[in-house]
């Protein structure tokens, strides 16, 4: 059963100014993690905390993707948005970036042909961020305009963060697709998990073979209607990764709070995907841009400039300038 449950706040924890600007000032906040059973190397709750100097008027929690490279630019974003007034946390996800688990490699143990494996990547990067959530709350930090961006692997947990505590106003998708079954054995940025299924003999992978995971797939999608609540579908006998598919949760999510961002050139996630879990979330707000899964990263000050607007922020207008195109010396400043 997947458990997304923990116990206790955060108490003892380490915090270090890395970044001051003249409008904003970045810091590193890290405290032992409330996930019962970490992996080596993933144990410590790390996240960056980009706040304005002025009194800020929103709070964006980015949820970055898959692996490492993709979290440079979006800790520029997050710089960018509070120089223009909006209080911005970027979480490290267990199992990337710099807190990859012991002898693993950065997103690679979130589709595992060890579906328990995988679980536990999906239940502790949960877990992670809503404590992240209680910490801001319990120091002040909190603002009642909070919104979520999750990008790639990030949005496909907003959507089950979403389901499971109503903590934002809107909910931002940018490039994100569900149907598990669909990813594994169709999506390229997964061959590396087909290659994995190959190399090992069937008795050391609990998830079905391709034909029939996708048989068994699409019957349990049809059973997710008649869940009254997110509890019973995780501890209902559907196929376990349905139960850390978007999908899944898609159904308790308020679709007037969520925004669909779909890259028309996305070759990283089928369009069965994308489609399939746009339609879960009741065919919320969409916009369909025209770039791929991973080449709208230099030009996410368009996406920047979209999220203030929706969040009502007027009174930073002005400040809208600092938004501009990244510049190829400024997409690794944070990386070290």
């Amino acid at each position: 059963m997947v458990d997304f449950e923990y116990n206790g706040r955060t108490k003892e924890y380490s915090q270090g100014y890395i970044r001051k600007s003249k409008n904003s000032r970045t810091s590193i906040i890290k405290f032992p993690t409330r996930y019962h059973q970490p992996e080596k190397g993933a144990e410590t709750v790390e996240f960056y905390l980009f706040d304005p100097k002025e009194k800020p008027a929103g709070l964006l929690v980015l949820l970055h993707g898959l692996g490492t490279t993709n979290v440079p630019f979006l800790l520029w974003m997050a710089s960018r948005l509070a120089n223009a007034g909006i209080r911005t946390v970027l979480p490290v996800l267990p199992g990337n970036f710099t807190r990859t688990a012991d002898g693993s490699v950065s997103g690679k143990d979130f589709f595992d042909r060890d579906v328990d494996h995988a679980t536990k990547f999906w239940e502790h990067s949960a877990v992670d961020v809503f404590s992240i959530i209680d910490f801001l709350k319990d120091r002040g930090l909190w603002l009642e305009n909070s919104h979520l961006f999750g990008f790639c692997l990030g949005g496909m947990l907003a959507v089950m963060i979403s389901a499971i505590r109503k903590e934002f106003r809107k909910t931002y998708l940018m490039t994100v697709g569900g149907e598990m079954a669909t990813l594994l054995w169709y999506s390229p940025t997964l061959a590396y998990f087909r290659r994995s299924v190959e190399d090992f003999p069937e008795a050391d992978w609990n998830i079905g073979r391709r034909d029939d995971m996708l048989r068994d797939y699409e019957t349990d999608m049809e059973r997710l209607a008649g869940f009254e609540t997110v509890r019973q579908m995780q501890e209902s006998d559907i196929h376990p990764y349905l139960k850390i598919d978007p999908i899944a949760y898609a159904r308790f999510v308020d679709t007037k709070s969520i925004v669909f961002i779909e890259a028309r050139f996305d070759k990283a996630l089928p369009k069965r995907s994308r489609r399939l879990l746009w339609e879960a979330l009741g065919r919320p707000r969409r916009y369909v841009v025209p770039m791929g899964h991973v080449t709208w990263l230099p030009f996410q000050f368009i996406i920047a400039k979209f999220i203030l607007g929706s969040m009502g922020v007027k009174a930073f207008r002005k400040k809208l300038k600092l938004l501009k195109k990244l510049k190829p010396e400024e997409q690794s400043r944070f990386a070290g």
